[in-house]
């Protein structure tokens, strides 16, 4: 197939690219904003622009299958500025998804956020339990969510929902202020210490990048005449004392903890259910906590020390 990747040049982006390179099959057609790929690479890459329709019936004319990984903000950047959820990315989305409707996309594959739609829960949230998003962030992705639900209505346009909890792993860019591990591991290594958030009793799950990248890479495989939701997340979940307390046994680092006021637009506990997701992903394997955040520790340390 002809598969599109917008958002080549992000975390998940890069990782998902590597992931289906090693099928020759496949020929991939790259997107971002910036004006070149990052990595060292001899695929096709194009500055995109969501909101030219002229020049995207062009670029995507011959794409059968999506990924939609771009994101201009995150949950705390637009918490005092809602209305940037919709000018920056509900509105280019609407755009962009009215565009390939005219083309033969076949399905296209949306990242969504686990963290951020539900909201706070005890209980273990499954795809079908009730959403209950407080920030903009999160309200602004289960529109995009339902938007996609509107086009398959109106134009028969398919897709895949992926859910995804929080992702940690190497080459991710904490300063846009996401990604706790990689922060905490960043701040161990140049300043011996770690600042957390309220009392760290805020219970997360944690996926490594690499099985995330592999589990939506296999998304191509999927029937293109059905779309699914799922909840994108590892058997993995801790409170962030938890966490500490798991840097502190793998790492041969001595640091200190400061605790801070608590943010309003984090959300205090979310459980995640991934049945649907291990069932239907034959053969599924999360990589193990302890060995992929010492991957990530050594790739950050090497990094550091350049």
């Amino acid at each position: 197939m002809n598969i599109a990747i917008i958002g080549a040049n992000g975390f998940i982006g890069k990782h998902l690219v590597d992931s289906l390179s090693k099928n020759s099959q496949n020929d991939l057609f790259l997107f971002g904003r910036s004006e070149d790929y990052l990595s060292n690479s001899n695929l096709n890459y194009k500055k995109i622009d969501l909101f030219n329709s002229i020049q995207n019936s062009e670029y995507f004319k011959n794409i059968d299958f999506i990924y939609y990984l771009v994101s201009a903000s995150i949950p705390s950047s637009t918490w005092e500025n809602p209305s940037l959820e919709i000018e920056n990315n509900l509105i280019p989305f609407i755009t962009f998804l009215e565009c390939i409707t005219k083309l033969s996309v076949k399905k296209i594959v949306f990242i969504s956020s686990a963290g951020t739609i539900y909201g706070s829960s005890e209980q273990e949230l499954t795809e079908n339990s009730n959403k209950k998003p407080f920030s903009p962030y999160g309200i602004n992705k289960v529109t995009m969510e339902y938007y996609l639900n509107y086009f398959e209505v109106k134009y028969n346009l398919k897709y895949s929902i992926f859910r995804v909890s929080n992702i940690y792993g190497e080459g991710q860019d904490t300063s846009k202020g996401l990604g706790i591990i990689n922060t905490f591991l960043e701040k161990i290594i140049l300043e011996n210490s770690v600042t957390v958030f309220g009392n760290g009793s805020v219970i997360r799950n944690y996926i490594y990048v690499k099985d995330v990248a592999k589990i939506i890479a296999n998304s191509i495989n999927s029937d293109l005449e059905k779309s699914e939701i799922y909840n994108l997340s590892s058997n993995d979940s801790f409170s962030i004392n938890e966490l500490i307390d798991i840097l502190k046994l793998n790492l041969n680092e001595n640091f200190s903890v400061i605790y801070i006021g608590t943010r309003e637009s984090d959300n205090p506990k979310i459980l995640l259910d991934n049945t649907k997701l291990t069932t239907e992903f034959i053969n599924l394997e999360f990589t193990p906590f302890q060995e992929g955040i010492y991957n990530t520790y050594l790739e950050l340390k090497k990094k550091i020390n350049l």
